[in-house]
């Protein structure tokens, strides 16, 4: 059974680790090759559009989230397919709905025509978003990975394959780019209602046999939506900070440098999708062990990625000199893809396994008010953007320490020696990379060495279980 349970995960992950690299690969391209060739201002609203897109889900209430809870871990199968479909189509007409008002409230509200036009393009994009992310939630919820994956990649590959001639044959605006994004979300749309097709067209029930299921699943996901709300928010309201304070060059700045730095993210949050639906088939007493484990290899791996930093770097600055003062920026933001990987692979992916998303809304509310606090403080008090931009990842290591100390308890494992490592190790980063430039690359890879052999009992208990589940 554990030989199976292995094999079904490793099959998972190859399909949602090929996609999340091609991904990669493509983010790389639209990160380095479109600010590249179109001005700081211009890329600085299409940033604003990406900016705007990640906040839509709140629209749908956490009535996604709720399923994705509920049937977590669950066959595609054996769900009853009338009640989903007809659950999708009042989505999707709520909100147009919604939209609709926030179009119209743009028109009468937004003067600035750039701005007004980012909006337009947020809330035709949002309908499409909202509606795939019900496909997806479903297809993940039941590690129907295969499917998850090839409607990721199409909509980063449709984008890249057009956006990137677009811009080569001397088109330097942001709008067009918005509108190809939007269209590429709506093509992978089409994709997964291809694959629920029995599933979207079941027949439609009674409002009376429907409403209560709703309620439930918000009732489940409204917590954990407002959790992942909060989630985004605590960098969001730092990027908003930054552009209400400066101008949108700053911004666009900014946003370059947390781009660099989620690239990392991508290849490693591969993992967190195949990892809910394994975790909810697995016995609770086996979930310390597992997270002992999972543990030692994500931030193992996040270290070493850490590495990439001063080649990147030295690259970068030579491909976008514009933008020479945000990949220093990059000194201090690098190591998010630690923390914020570790909150998304093993913590959350445990909250959601465990239930507890009342306790990560509380752990992520608190934090969200600290980056408020940051925020006020870098930019009325000190107009500082280093300040703001520090307090992002200050913002971010007390969330994952906040939460994982917390889950923790609740599992009974003690994290408290390997949290401490993990700061240390993140200051020597910072000073290594901030003060000492390519030598030091060498100081930090020091560092990394003597981590690994102070953990070399926890890594090989961890080579020594893989080993034995082959």
């Amino acid at each position: 059974m554990v030989k199976k349970k292995l094999l079904d995960f490793t099959r998972n992950f190859s399909y949602t680790f090929i996609s999340n690299i091609l991904s990669l690969l493509i983010s790389v391209v639209v990160a380095f090759v479109i600010p590249k060739l179109i001005s700081v201002e211009q890329y600085g609203y299409y940033q604003l559009y990406i900016f705007y897109t990640n906040y839509v889900g709140v629209s749908y209430l956490g009535l996604c989230d709720g399923i994705y809870l509920r049937i977590g871990g669950q066959y595609y199968s054996d769900l009853n397919k009338s009640l989903y479909s007809t659950q999708f189509r009042l989505l999707g007409l709520f909100e147009i709905v919604v939209y609709a008002f926030l179009f119209v409230g743009s028109l009468l509200f937004v003067s600035d025509t750039n701005k007004h036009y980012v909006l337009t393009c947020v809330c035709i994009a949002a309908v499409g978003m909202c509606l795939r992310w019900f496909i997806t939630f479903i297809l993940q919820a039941t590690a129907r990975i295969k499917e998850y994956a090839i409607i990721t990649i199409t909509e980063r590959l449709l984008y890249v394959l057009i956006a990137i001639p677009t811009v080569l044959a001397g088109y330097r605006g942001f709008e067009l780019l918005v509108v190809v994004d939007v269209a590429a979300k709506y093509i992978s749309l089409f994709i997964g209602i291809w694959f629920c097709r029995e599933m979207i067209a079941a027949k439609t029930l009674p409002l009376r046999n429907v409403v209560p299921e709703i309620g439930k699943n918000i009732s489940a996901g409204f917590k954990f939506m407002l959790a992942q709300l909060c989630d985004m928010l605590m960098i969001g309201v730092v990027r908003f900070g930054v552009q209400s304070h400066w101008d949108i060059a700053t911004f666009s700045k900014v946003s370059v440098t947390l781009t660099v730095s989620n690239l990392i993210m991508t290849a490693i949050n591969a993992i967190s999708v195949v990892i809910y639906p394994t975790l909810r088939r697995t016995s609770e007493e086996r979930l310390p062990s597992l997270y002992r484990i999972m543990r030692v290899m994500l931030v193992g791996f996040a270290f070493a990625a850490l590495i990439i930093y001063y080649p990147m770097q030295k690259i970068l600055t030579a491909w976008l000199p514009q933008y020479a003062e945000s990949m220093r920026y990059a000194a201090i933001l690098f190591p998010i893809c630690m923390y914020q990987s570790k909150m998304s692979l093993l913590v959350n992916t445990y909250y959601k396994t465990l239930r507890f998303e009342n306790l990560l809304m509380k752990c992520n509310m608190a934090a969200l008010v600290l980056s408020a606090v940051c925020t006020v403080v870098s930019t009325i008090v000190l107009d500082s953007v280093i300040v703001a931009i520090l307090s992002i990842l200050i913002v971010l290591i007390f969330r994952c320490i906040i939460s994982e100390l917390l889950l923790a308890r609740h599992i009974t494992i003690d994290v408290k020696k390997d949290i401490v490592i993990e700061l240390i190790m993140t200051i020597a980063f910072i000073i290594c990379s901030w003060y000492f430039g390519l030598v030091g690359m060498f100081m930090y890879v020091i560092c990394f060495l003597t981590y690994l052999i102070f953990k070399r009992k926890d890594i090989i208990e961890t080579l020594n279980f893989i080993r034995s589940v082959r």
